[in-house]
């Protein structure tokens, strides 16, 4: 077995994986900016209670995952 080739192998490999991890980090922090930005739309901005204009009734998710997509 050449050592070479299973070295170079083994670095694109990681090079790979780290690129992969990378951009699922983004992707998670990019998801909770989102969450983040619901979240203080839903509660009126000020991090409180619902703002009076709101309107309609607003269901508290505390501690509940908000999948929304656009």
């Amino acid at each position: 077995m050449d050592v070479t080739s299973t070295t170079a192998g083994a670095a694109v490999a990681l090079r790979q994986s780290m690129t992969q991890m990378d951009t699922g980090m983004k992707m998670l922090g990019n998801s909770a900016q989102q969450q983040g930005a619901v979240a203080a739309l839903l509660s009126g901005g000020t991090g409180g209670a619902p703002a009076p204009s709101a309107g309609g009734n607003i269901t508290e998710t505390r501690g509940q995952n908000l999948n929304i997509l656009v």
